[in-house]
């Protein structure tokens, strides 16, 4: 599932795959380009999202990713 996502004020792309065991595979992209790829625990795909919007989030204020 793939969805379009707002961080700081620039559009990102978040798609998900499922793991299994609750985990899901999250790849962050800017245009072509991959800027993060990541593991989250979530319950349902729908929770997924707002984890990984609040984890790459904090990644960027953090500067562990320039973007």
């Amino acid at each position: 599932m793939e969805r379009k996502i707002n961080v700081n004020g620039r559009e990102y792309y978040f798609a998900t795959t499922y793991d299994g065991d609750s985990q899901y595979n999250v790849q962050v992209r800017s245009g072509g380009k991959v800027v993060s790829m990541f593991k989250i625990a979530a319950e349902s795909e729908e929770d997924v999202f707002d984890a990984a919007q609040a984890h790459f989030s904090a990644d960027v204020e953090m500067g562990n990713i320039n973007v």
